[in-house]
This record gives C-alpha cells, structure tokens and sequence, in this order.
C-alpha cells in the first residue's frame, strides 16, 4: 500500500469503450461501521463511451476537488476543447448526501447532463437541486438506454432499508453488472481486479456482515432480479471488479443471506434518520445481533409502508426503534412506527431505544416513555448518542446489540434436563490448552478475552491459531491485518484471572479494570502478572462451526517469569468451554 498521497484517482480501461476510474482512499480507517479493519477504500466511477458518454457514480465530495479535473484529463484525449460538453449521463447507483458536492461540480461544468436513477433517487435529487431546472431519467425496471455501439444498458431497482434509491446497472454489450453496493469490500491497491479472489474473500465477508447481512432478505430479493442477467463481471462501488471469483461470491452471498434469514429468533430494527448517524447506530446494532445468532430485519421507516412494518413486528420475538430528534421531536415516520407498534399491543415483546442527537434528544426520550407507558420491557438501557458516533461508540453499539441477541436466546431457550456427558464429549474434553488472556486493540477500541484454545502452528514464520467464538467481542478485531497480544498465564495466580475473563461483560465495560497493566509494542494492553506475552499479528482466518480460527505470524514477545510453568485448563467435557 502506498501511503504518499492519501487519496488519487486510478483510471484504466476493463472493456470496450468502457473505463474505471477508481477514487483511492489509501489512509481512510472505516467504511460505515467497518471500523475493525485499517484497509482503505476505494470509491469505483465507471466511463462508458459510445455514441453517448455516461457516467456511472461519481465520488463523494472527498474527491470533488480532483475528479472532474481527471475526468476532463481523461476525454480530452479526443481533442475536444471542452470536454465535459459532451457528457451525456449521470447513473446514480443510489443517492448519497456526500455525493451532492461533485455531482453540483459537474452540472457546472456539465449543465447538459442527464441524470439517471431510480424513483427515490429522482426524489432525492430534486430536493437537493431546488434551483436547478434537472434533465432526469426514471428507471423503474422495464426501461433501457441506448448509448450506441451496442451499449444498451438495463437497469435493474434493488432497494433495500440502508439504501432505498438502490439500482444496479447492466450493459449488454459488454456483459458487465454495475452492483453499486453488492459484491464490494472495503480495501485499498493497486490491483484492479480481483486476481486473488480467495484471498479477498475475507474482506468481501466482511462487508457482507457490516453492510448486507441485517438487510438479508432485500439481498436475497436482488440476487433473485439479478439471475436472468448473463454477467462476466460485477463493476462493484467499492474495492477490486470482480471477474475470477464471480461465480464463488454469488454463491457466497446466497448462503450467507439464507444462513440469516433462517435464524429462528428474529428482531425488527426500525429506524429513521436525518444526517445519517442513526442509520450508522442502527447498523452497528444490527452488526451485533447477527454476530449473537440472531436475525434483523431492518426497515427504514422513512421508505416503508405501515404494513411492511407492521409485517415486520408481528413476526418478531423483539424491536428496536432508532430516531433522530429534529425540532424537538421525531421524524413523523418514526410517529408512524410508533403508532404501529402501540396498536398491534403485544408487550410481551423486548423493546430497545436508540438515536442520535444535536443538542436535546428529545425524541428518544418519547419513544421509550410511550414504550414503558405500553408496559414494555426493554433489552438494553437505552442508547444516546449525540451527533457523529466514534469507533468506541460503534463497538458499544455492536456489544449492545449482541448483548441483546443473546439474552434473547436464553429466554427463548427451552430448558432441557442435565445429563451425563457422552464418551464422546468426556473424550473431547481431555484435550488441555493453555490459560491464556488475548488483548486487542484497533484505534480508540480496546478489548480482551480468555483463551484457552491456543496452539502454536507454525516454526518459520512462528505463527499461532486461536478459535473464537463468533458473539465475542473481541472477534471483530481479529481480521486479517490485526494486532493482538497473547498473555500466558502461570499456574500460581491463573484462577483470579479465569473468573475475570471467562465472564460476560457489559457493553463498553474496561475488561482490564483492577488488574496492573503495560502496553506492547504493537499497542496491545499487556498484563504484567503474565508468565510470558506475544506480539501477533492476523494472517488469515476460516470459519469453523460457531467459531473463527484465527492464524496469527508471532511479531515480537519477552519471557516475564522464566521459572513459572504454564496454567492449563481442564475439562470434563468438550461440549463448553
């Protein structure tokens, strides 16, 4: 990754008369909620060149400044004089408030353009251009535009809560998919494709699980529109095209969505939001549930009917409602929601509250009044939040979230008698590791957890694997890229630690609290009644059943206690930790 210049425009052909033009964050840290990983991003434009010129989602206002000088750079290969001029079409894959600066760049420059979009893109757009007389075309499913050269494009509407104006854009020339938000991953370099597609699988799970999963029947529901198309590659927003690996990810995706939405116990997220920051709330909420085992279906009120969520409450064990206080009070399609819910008049239910706020919050306060006033009970204190939220606010919410998934689970759970351990699991659980505390650290997040199922993998390079279950805390920090320590318990003081971190935590609890801790190099918290500590860093990681494997190469560590022996953990059985 080259750090000198933290963001520039890669512009280079993947087809007939057809561009990429690929706006490079190399240095920014999270995408969305995506705050575990420090990959970078890309924002891809496309550029198809017939008889017409279209364009195909501009980037954000991060960009404003360079990108139409590129573009221009870029047509003026033809020799014309003023090249913009003969800029024909805008596509909006989904309508986005960054955007608004580079696409008020280009009508200046390009006052002939013709938007193309979906109906609440169309909307969108003429509320954010209430001065500007705007050229626009609506695609609702059955229309196509004809560029010339055989460039006909279709366009396919994908709505779903995060992004109701969602539409993929398809030209039947050159067998591409323009996927706006499917298929993408949140990576940086120079590789415009994705030539190690096996290796970028991680990063694609990644971005499905913060950004598709807690809208998984919307996906399924695309996916379903997406089958008739013969496609050869996904023109993907974010991150490498997708052109070896596109068959895997496609199979990928409807596993992923149908292993969600076959989950048993089932929450409706409902939310609404004015600047963006409660729909980030809402995401990193709904990022936890799914990583607790349980399902979200989340419906941005602002684009849903009364019986969509209506539909959406009845069949869920749980809700949550997230809003924005605008004026001293909330949005009236949260009243809706409100009202909804108040009328269906099921209390045995678990509600949550959340929102963001400028200055009062009113509004999160008449949510959960009017909840507790229906006799209510709720999941979580609930959460306020005033304006932007950090990455420690997001790991609370995610915590928050799973939190809420799991006591769930324990109230739905039938209770079964106790019985012996099988041969089988008694023989499991003679298996030993050692006591050991894994402390990670990514930015302002700082977390830690127990582990004993930890064993050296490798000599050259020396390398680790550790298995962590999916709901923990810690998990999300684990990606390829990484950094943790390994604190290595010695028998003599290992119990006060076991009881310590072998516990359930609150959200946002300092897990390190009443115990004499140093930082490693690698910025990771180190306990200094360790026997031993190391320096790791992840390398690659495969899902197991209900838990991660993580491989980790080993960076640097130090002996603290040289005439301390190991702690080890025993079993009766491996059916539980």
């Amino acid at each position: 990754m080259n750090n000198s210049n933290p963001r520039d425009i890669q512009v280079l052909p993947i087809a007939t008369n057809t561009t990429v033009l690929r706006a490079r964050s190399w240095t920014r840290l999270r995408f969305e909620i995506e705050y575990a990983l420090a990959r970078g991003t890309t924002i891809n434009s496309y550029l198809i060149e017939g008889d017409k010129t279209a364009i195909i989602d501009p980037p954000p206002e991060t960009f404003t400044a360079i990108y139409p000088k590129v573009l221009q750079q870029y047509l003026h290969k033809h020799g014309d004089a003023q090249p913009l001029q003969r800029l024909d079409y805008v596509v909006l894959g989904h309508f986005s408030p960054s955007r608004v600066a580079t696409l008020r760049a280009l009508l200046e420059l390009s006052p002939q353009i013709t938007f193309v979009c979906s109906l609440p893109g169309a909307a969108n757009l003429r509320a954010t251009f209430p001065d500007k007389d705007l050229k626009i075309l609506t695609m609702r499913g059955k229309e196509t535009l004809d560029l010339g050269k055989g460039h006909v494009l279709r366009f396919v509407p994908i709505p779903s809560p995060r992004w109701p104006s969602g539409l993929c854009t398809y030209d039947e020339q050159t067998q591409i998919l323009y996927t706006d938000k499917l298929f993408g991953a949140n990576v940086c370099g120079d590789e415009i494709f994705d030539e190690d597609w096996d290796i970028l699988k991680d990063d694609q799970r990644y971005y499905y699980d913060c950004l598709m999963a807690p809208q998984a029947t919307h996906v399924q529901a695309a996916l379903e529109k997406l089958s008739e198309l013969s496609v050869r590659m996904y023109a993907t927003g974010h991150g490498p095209l997708v052109r070896y690996g596109l068959i895997e990810l496609n199979k990928a995706y409807k596993a992923w969505s149908h292993a969600q939405t076959a989950r048993e116990i089932k929450v409706a997220l409902l939310y609404a939001s004015a600047y963006g920051n409660t729909a980030t709330l809402a995401q990193a909420i709904a990022l936890g549930i799914t990583k607790g085992g349980v399902a979200v279906e989340s419906i941005n009120c602002e684009f849903a009917q009364p019986d969509e969520i209506r539909a959406a409450v009845e069949k869920s064990d749980a809700f949550l409602i997230g809003t924005p206080t605008i004026g001293g009070n909330a949005p009236t399609p949260i009243h809706t929601a409100l009202g909804i819910v108040l009328a269906i008049d099921n209390n045995t239910k678990i509600a949550g509250v959340f929102g963001s706020y400028g200055w009062s919050g009113e509004a999160i306060d008449l949510v959960e009044s009017k909840l507790r006033d229906a006799g209510y009970r709720f999941g979580f204190d609930t959460l306020r939040v005033k304006f932007k939220p950090d990455d420690v606010t997001l790991k609370f919410c995610e915590e928050t979230g799973t939190d809420f998934a799991q006591s769930l689970k324990k109230a739905k759970k039938v209770r079964v008698p106790q019985t012996a351990a099988t041969p089988v699991e008694q023989a499991v659980g003679r298996i030993v590791g050692s006591v050991c505390v894994v402390t990670a650290k990514q930015g302002e997040v700082s977390t830690g957890m127990l582990g004993a199922w930890v064993s050296q993998a490798t000599f050259n390079p020396p390398g680790i694997t550790v298995a962590i279950a999916k709901d923990r805390a810690i998990e999300s920090l684990m990606h390829p890229g990484g950094k943790f320590a390994l604190n290595i318990m010695p028998e003599d003081n290992h119990v006060d630690y076991m009881k310590h971190f072998r516990k359930s935590f609150l959200p946002g609890e300092d897990r390190f609290s009443g115990f004499a801790t140093g930082v490693a190099d690698n910025g990771c918290i180190v306990l200094n009644e360790a026997l031993a500590y190391i320096e790791c860093s992840v390398n690659k990681r495969m899902e197991c059943g209900d838990h991660w494997v993580v491989y980790a190469t080993v960076d640097n560590g130090k002996l603290l206690k040289p005439d301390s022996v190991t702690a080890i953990h025993h079993r009766k059985s491996g059916n539980h930790y």
